[in-house]
């Protein structure tokens, strides 16, 4: 977990070909929720935007019957448990806006969508409580609150979260342990819970070895792959699907997407240029390959059970 140090890559950039406008030198700065830092990772950086080694190709986009053309020679991006506290700083400033913009795992308030505007739709995914499939909790479901509680690490038995034959509870949340940070689910916090255990994966390993104390924590991107010898919970009544989540009619789904200032100003031609790496090919392989549900177009076929 990036938390919360700045990543900054550093670009010597070549002299640009003549052409009719010359390539600027800029930067980027992009804020990203632990939730969904596995799935964004390093793309919003001068590393995936100009890979070393490769010839640097600047991002051309026209605003205003005006061509510009940039290359980010410093983007940058912090990871922090929430968005809440950058987007409020980003509103608050708006009158001096520059280069930046959110990652962000929710839906905007009406209040927020005065200043803010969504770029990109990215993704879609879910926070998902996992158990192995022979687990009595998979024909039972979970109340919502005693998986809250369970993410919380406040319930520590199964019979106390009202799932008889289960024993104790062997908690894991999704995140790398880094600090004692995880992934924010459930309403739980970013701190790992007493006795609990942090795992990428979110413990969705153990719970595929058929060990029935795990209780997984983790997003509905990473359980789809493993739903051959596990189940995603139902909670309060509603399991995941692929179908609730990218309808976001899950209660527990949420949308990722890439928000700025609605007034940008100046910077209007920056951002332009890095909304159109963030919507083209190379960062939509990025993306893709760490595992990423698309808003848009096919999802990678799933094990069925």
């Amino acid at each position: 977990m990036r938390w919360p140090a700045l990543l900054i890559a550093a670009l010597v950039v070549a002299p640009a070909a003549a052409s009719a406008q010359r390539a600027e030198d800029t930067f980027f700065n992009s804020v990203i929720p632990s939730r969904v830092d596995h799935l964004i990772g390093f793309t919003p950086t001068t590393f995936a935007i100009h890979p070393r080694g490769q010839r640097v190709v600047p991002i051309t986009v026209r605003v205003d019957g005006r061509s510009y053309r940039y290359v980010f020679g410093n983007a940058a991006a912090v990871v922090g448990p929430t968005a809440d506290i950058y987007l409020r700083n980003m509103i608050n400033q708006r009158r001096f806006p520059s280069p930046q913009g959110i990652f962000l795992d929710r839906r905007l308030t009406a209040a927020e969508a005065r200043h803010v505007q969504v770029r990109a739709d990215l993704g879609r995914d879910a926070d998902v409580l996992v158990v192995a499939r022979e687990h009595p909790a998979c024909a039972a479901g979970l109340a919502r609150a005693a998986a809250k509680g369970i993410a919380a690490g406040k319930i520590r038995t199964w019979a106390a979260a009202g799932v008889q034959g289960a024993g104790p509870i062997a908690l894991r949340r999704s995140g790398s342990g880094v600090d004692g940070f995880v992934e924010p689910r459930f309403g739980a916090g970013f701190k790992l819970p007493k006795g609990a255990r942090a795992a990428y994966d979110g413990g969705l390993a153990e719970a595929a070895s058929g060990n029935l104390t795990v209780a997984a924590v983790t997003s509905w991107s990473r359980a789809r792959t493993f739903g051959a010898t596990t189940c995603a919970v139902a909670v309060g009544g509603a399991a995941p699907s692929d179908a609730s989540v990218r309808a976001l009619s899950h209660p527990d789904a949420y949308p990722i997407s890439f928000v700025t200032l609605r007034q940008l100003r100046t910077v209007r031609p920056i951002v332009a240029a890095f909304v159109k790496y963030l919507t083209g090919p190379r960062a939509a392989t990025s993306f893709r390959q760490r595992g990423m549900l698309p808003a848009k177009g096919r999802w990678p076929p799933a094990p069925r059970p």
